[in-house]
């Protein structure tokens, strides 16, 4: 949807535990992996009064802290390891956004950078090592007399090689949706959910297990509030994510609260 103020603060706690028997991660090979992620986003968008072909333009930055546990097996050693810093932040230098009346449209480009602490020689970095790139088209359907609220995102992403592995992740898709209903002006609940699939296999001298290419999918219950407190409307969003048919990747749990308020 079209942002009706310059600007917008979100924040999302997000939770991650997931396993998996076999996986490919910086160029190792981990058996009997469980992961646990607790991550921290903080989003900033900005909508100048400026229009690009009838579209209001918006940019923004994406920051992340994050808190990784793992516990797996490389080369035959179990490991069991954990750190806490600033992951990889994105930026966010265009986006788009078109209203046709109970329709909504958005196209944008997120970067994902380097800027996390990453050493070779440790099991777990909160960065990935590598640029990303991907770009994201959404539609939202949102009719208030019947508190319908029907949305998708579709995106590519590339992904740049780690020059320190020399392992470079292929090129992916994904497709977000959700459907709410509206009980009140207030109040929503919802089914969410996400489709992953890499289309492109892994490569470089670090892809020892060949092209590799993961897919994963997971839906599950959301509510929505958005109450006013002080003259100013918060969206607050809870969700619970359950991961099935992952295939070359860890399979678990994704759970988001989040927080927004426009100024």
């Amino acid at each position: 949807m079209q942002p009706s103020t310059s600007i917008t603060v979100r924040d999302d706690v997000y939770y991650y535990n997931a396993d998996s028997e076999l996986t490919s991660r910086a160029g190792n090979i981990e058996l009997d992996t469980e992961l646990t992620l607790l991550i921290n986003l903080t989003t900033v968008l900005y909508t100048p009064e400026l229009k690009i072909f009838g579209a209001q333009y918006g940019a923004g930055i994406v920051v992340p802290i994050s808190h990784t546990k793992l516990d797996t097996n490389i080369n035959s050693l179990r490991v069991e390891d954990d750190v806490t810093d600033l992951g990889d932040i994105t930026f966010v230098p265009a986006m788009f956004f078109w209203n046709r009346g109970n329709f909504h449209f958005s196209l944008g480009e997120y970067i994902v950078t380097p800027t996390g602490q990453y050493d070779i020689n440790k099991n777990i970095n909160p960065s990935l090592n590598y640029w990303s790139f991907d770009t994201n088209f959404s539609a939202t359907y949102l009719n208030l007399e019947t508190g319908q609220d029907y949305s998708f995102n579709l995106g590519y992403i590339y992904n740049t090689e780690n020059e320190e592995t020399n392992y470079q992740t292929g090129e992916e898709v994904h497709l977000d949706y959700m459907f709410n209903q509206f009980l009140s002006d207030t109040f929503a609940i919802g089914v969410h959910g996400f489709y992953i699939k890499q289309i492109t296999g892994d490569s470089g001298e670090g892809a020892v297990l060949g092209g590799f290419k993961g897919r994963a999918a997971g839906v599950g219950p959301a509510v929505l509030w958005m109450p006013t407190i002080k003259g100013q409307m918060i969206s607050i969003i809870a969700k619970w994510l359950n991961e099935y048919k992952a295939e070359n990747r860890l399979e678990g749990d994704h759970i988001f609260l989040s927080a927004a308020m426009s100024f």
